[in-house]
């Protein structure tokens, strides 16, 4: 059984607009990502992602519904996206205040460990996912646009003049997702590399920059079932 905690990017959430002002809105798509996987591995699948969903929600599901798993169960974890972003508009109103990401790091870092620690003491196996790369331009031109001129200013002020800063901080995230699997002894499922080894990676993005689109989503289901295969030939062997 394939098991899945995470945020909309497990859940399968896509936004339906090929131009970000034409009035874009998210939907799922008729397969989230682990049923993606499953269908590529033959195996059942759960899925308990939440739109918008950080680490220490995914921490309060996990307890919800740990009754439900069992040694059979891989469970893929996937966060940081959500915790690594801000809320944008706080910041636009008020740009010369210190703002803190959604989940600060050293909380982020004890709700995963948690979670893992309580995936293993029920037994399944937890398998942790790296965040795929994001286009912070497009995310930036995305969140921002229906706003005044001066909002986006003031954003851009907040992040030292350029986009960048987005990126930064998702990669911090990212590298310590890579240091929480190392220390706990957990796979780390690469979504990252293999992503930006391809050289229009943006091609697998909505036009907001940060959810794949359907063709990023059967990338990633791909990615991620290619390097379970081992893992599942193993628990059978």
């Amino acid at each position: 059984m394939l098991t899945g905690f995470g945020d909309s990017i497990m859940k399968g959430v896509v936004l339906r607009s090929s131009k970000v002002e034409a009035n874009p809105h998210y939907e799922l798509s008729s397969l989230s990502l682990i049923e993606r996987c499953g269908k590529l591995l033959g195996l059942q699948t759960n899925n308990y992602s939440r739109f918008g969903c950080t680490a220490s929600v995914g921490e309060k599901l996990l307890t919800r519904y740990e009754n439900n798993l069992d040694s059979n169960h891989l469970v893929l974890l996937e966060y940081g996206g959500n915790d690594s972003d801000y809320n944008w508009k706080e910041i636009a109103d008020d740009p010369l205040t210190e703002h803190k990401p959604n989940t600060v790091l050293d909380d982020f870092i004890s709700a995963y460990r948690r979670m893992i620690d309580k995936v293993k003491a029920i037994g399944a196996t937890p398998v942790m996912l790296s965040l795929p790369p994001m286009d912070a331009d497009r995310y930036f031109h995305f969140f921002t646009r229906n706003w005044t001129e001066q909002q986006k200013q003031n954003v851009l002020t907040w992040l030292g003049g350029s986009t960048t800063h987005i990126t930064t901080g998702h990669e911090l995230y990212n590298m310590t997702i890579s240091n929480i699997a190392r220390q706990a002894g957990v796979t780390l499922i690469d979504l990252t590399t293999d992503l930006l080894l391809t050289r229009d990676y943006e091609k697998y993005l909505c036009e907001d920059g940060i959810h794949p689109n359907e063709a990023g989503l059967n990338r990633l289901a791909e990615i991620i079932s290619n390097q379970l295969r081992p893992m599942l030939a193993l628990q059978k062997a």
